[in-house]
C-alpha cells in the first residue's frame, strides 16, 4: 500500500476555513498557546499597564519576571492575540471584566483559574469544532457544532484514535464504529490539534494515551506504537470489576494495560481514577491478585520524565512496584 497516495482518498474531518470562520465568528485563525499558566500571567500583566501597547506589556513582563527567560514582543503578541480571540481582552487589550482574580504571577493555576480556562475551552469556537469530532465526523453534524454544550461532549462523545501517517504532526483519525479513516491536511490545523490536547489534558477535560503497551493492534494495518487515543472524561462511578473482567476476557491472566484500556473504552473514565479503583478492588476482593514488575523493565532505557510517565501510564503502582498482570482466582 502506498500510504502517501492512499491517504488523499480518505474523507476529511470537517473544519471551517479562515474565511468561513471570519464571517461567522469574526476570528481569523488558530491559537498556538500551550502554556495556560503563561496565558494567565500575560493577562495579569496587561492589567498593570496603563498604556496598553505590545511594547509596554513586553517591557512590564520582563521587569516583573526578570528571573525567567526574556520574552520578545512577537511572543507577547501571540498571547495577547489569543486573549483577544478568547474574548478576555478587546482589540485594544483592555478588559472590562476581571478574570483570574486570585491568580498570582508565576504561580501555578488555582481552582478559580482552571474554571476560567475550562469556560474558554468550551466556548472558543475552534476548540468546539475539534470537540465535535468526538461525537461525529459527519459534515452535516459539524454545521451544528456551535450549539453543542459541555454535557454533549462529556456524555455523548466517543473515543477518537489518531496518529501521523505522512506528516510529523497528527493527520489521520479513526473511530471504533467507522471502518474508514479520516484525515486533516492543513498543517496549521495539525499543530492546533496538539494545542487542543494540551488544553484538554491540563484542564482534566480530556484523557489521552499511546497504545504501544497493548499486546494486540487495535487496527489491522496500524501498529499500536504509532497510535494514540483521546476522549472526553466522564465522572467516575464504581462498577463490578469482576463481572466486567469475566465478560471482556477469556483468561485468568490479564495484561494490565488491556484491563485499563478496556475500562477506558467502555466508560471513558480518567486513567488515574481507573488505576486507583483497580488497586482498591485488588485489596478488597479475594478473587483478584496480581503480578508485579519494576519500573526498569517498563521504561526500557527511557531517561526523560515524560517518556517514563508515558511508559508506565497504564500500569497501576502498588507498594513501590507496578502491576503488570491482573489474575482472576477461579
Amino acid at each position: 500500500m502506498n500510504r502517501n497516495s492512499n491517504i488523499l482518498e480518505y474523507p476529511k474531518l470537517p473544519i471551517l476555513s479562515d474565511e468561513e470562520a471570519g464571517k461567522q465568528f469574526s476570528k481569523w485563525s488558530y491559537v498556538n498557546i500551550y502554556s495556560l499558566k503563561d496565558l494567565k500571567d500575560i493577562y495579569l500583566i496587561s492589567r498593570l499597564v496603563k498604556e496598553k501597547t505590545v511594547k509596554n506589556i513586553t517591557k512590564k513582563r520582563n521587569e516583573l519576571m526578570y528571573k525567567n527567560e526574556v520574552w520578545g514582543e512577537r511572543k507577547i503578541l501571540e498571547y495577547l492575540n489569543a486573549l483577544v480571540k478568547f474574548d478576555i481582552l478587546d482589540s485594544d487589550y483592555n478588559s472590562y471584566t476581571s478574570f483570574f482574580t486570585n491568580g498570582q504571577l508565576n504561580e501555578e493555576l488555582t481552582e478559580e483559574n482552571v474554571k476560567v480556562l475550562r469556560n474558554i475551552f468550551f466556548k472558543y469556537f475552534r476548540f468546539k469544532e475539534l470537540s465535535s469530532w468526538f461525537i461525529s465526523p459527519d459534515p452535516s453534524f459539524h454545521k451544528t457544532f456551535s450549539s453543542l454544550t459541555e454535557e454533549d461532549y462529556i456524555y455523548n462523545s466517543n473515543l477518537l484514535f489518531y496518529y501521523s501517517e505522512r506528516k510529523r504532526f497528527t493527520d489521520t483519525f479513526l473511530y471504533d464504529k467507522y471502518e474508514k479513516k479520516f484525515i486533516i491536511e492543513n498543517d496549521v490545523l495539525m499543530r492546533f490539534w496538539d494545542v487542543f490536547l494540551k488544553w484538554g489534558t491540563t484542564l482534566k477535560i480530556l484523557e489521552k494515551f499511546n497504545l504501544s503497551a497493548l499486546e494486540n493492534d487495535m487496527f489491522a494495518d496500524i501498529s499500536n506504537k504509532s497510535l494514540s487515543v483521546a476522549y472526553f472524561i466522564k465522572p467516575f462511578k464504581e462498577f463490578d470489576l469482576i463481572k466486567f473482567l469475566l465478560k471482556e476476557f477469556n483468561t485468568k491472566y490479564i495484561w494490565m494495560p488491556e484491563v485499563i484500556f478496556r475500562i477506558a473504552r467502555t466508560y471513558r473514565y480518567a486513567i488515574p481514577d481507573i488505576k486507583e479503583f483497580v488497586i482498591s478492588m485488588i485489596r478488597e476482593k479475594d478473587e483478584l491478585t496480581y503480578e508485579r514488575t519494576s519500573e526498569i523493565f517498563l521504561i526500557k532505557g527511557k531517561n526523560t520524565q515524560k517518556a517514563i510517565d508515558m511508559a508506565t501510564y497504564l500500569f497501576p503502582k502498588m507498594n513501590d512496584s507496578y502491576i503488570s498482570t491482573l489474575i482472576l482466582r477461579q
